[in-house]
C-alpha cells in the first residue's frame, strides 16, 4: 500500500509549513485539480437528481449549536467562541444546523439542502449519538474531501483515473519548431473541456481547465509523465 503523504508530495499534490502548521495541508496546483474535480462530479451527480445547492456562513451564534447539540458533544474539539457585536459566535463545526435553517415549514418538507464547504473542529472517529431535529436526515458523501483524496492516492498510487487526472492530456513536442502546433492542440483541448499541457522542449507551459463531460467519456486510466 502507497503512503498518501510521501507521494502526494512527490507528485507536487501537496505541501506543509510548519508555520502553517502540522497536518495542515496545502493544495499545490496539480493537487488543487483532484478535490475540485470531485466535488463538481458530486454537485453534477446531485443537480442531476433535482437537488439545489445552498451556502451558509462558517460562523454561526454559539446559541445554534447548542441548541443542536453540537456544543455539548464537540465544544471540547471546536474552536474557542469569539465576541462579535456582543454575540459570541464559533466557526461552525457541522454544516447540519446553519443548512437546516434553510427548511422551509414543515408542512412544505421534504427539501434538500446540499452544501459543500470546510468545518472547523477536530474530527475524532467518532458520532454525534443524536438526531439534531426530528425533520433533519443527515447525508455526507464525503465526509472530509482530504481524506477521500487520501484513499484515492493509496488506491491508485498517484496514476488517478483520466477524468480524475491533474493532466489529462500531455503534449511533448520534440523541437520549438511543433511548439506553435503543440499549443494549438492544448488550446483546443481546453476548450473542449480537457486539462492539457505541453511538456517541452525548453520550458514547460501549461494550460488548464476542467472536464465538462461526465467521467465515463474519458480514457480509464492515465499517468502522470516525468517518472511518476
Amino acid at each position: 500500500m502507497h503512503d498518501h503523504r510521501k507521494l502526494g508530495r512527490e507528485l507536487g499534490l501537496f505541501d506543509t509549513d510548519p508555520l502553517i502548521g502540522a497536518g495542515l495541508p496545502y493544495w499545490l496546483p496539480d493537487g488543487a485539480v483532484v478535490p475540485h474535480t470531485l466535488e463538481e462530479y458530486i454537485r453534477a451527480a446531485e443537480r442531476r437528481a433535482g437537488y439545489r445547492h445552498v451556502y451558509s456562513p462558517a460562523l454561526g451564534k454559539r446559541e445554534l449549536y447548542e441548541i443542536s447539540g453540537h456544543w455539548a458533544h464537540y465544544s471540547d474539539d471546536m474552536f474557542p467562541p469569539m465576541n462579535l457585536g456582543g454575540e459570541q459566535v464559533v466557526l461552525r463545526p457541522s454544516l447540519c444546523p446553519s443548512c437546516g435553517d434553510l427548511s422551509p415549514p414543515f408542512p412544505q418538507l421534504p427539501r434538500t439542502a446540499p452544501a459543500t464547504s470546510w468545518v472547523g473542529r477536530y474530527v475524532p472517529l467518532r458520532a454525534l449519538g443524536r438526531a439534531w431535529r426530528a425533520d433533519l436526515v443527515h447525508r455526507s458523501i464525503f465526509g472530509s474531501v482530504e481524506r477521500v483524496v487520501a484513499h484515492l492516492i493509496e488506491q491508485h498510487g498517484g496514476a488517478f483515473p483520466a477524468w480524475l487526472a491533474p493532466a489529462q492530456l500531455v503534449l511533448l513536442p520534440i523541437s520549438d519548431t511543433e511548439l506553435p502546433n503543440a499549443a494549438a492542440l492544448a488550446q483546443g483541448c481546453t476548450r473542449l473541456g480537457l486539462r492539457a499541457e505541453i511538456a517541452g522542449p525548453g520550458p514547460r507551459h501549461s494550460r488548464r481547465t476542467y472536464p465538462r463531460g461526465p467521467p465515463d467519456s474519458l480514457p480509464s486510466r492515465h499517468r502522470r509523465q516525468g517518472g511518476h
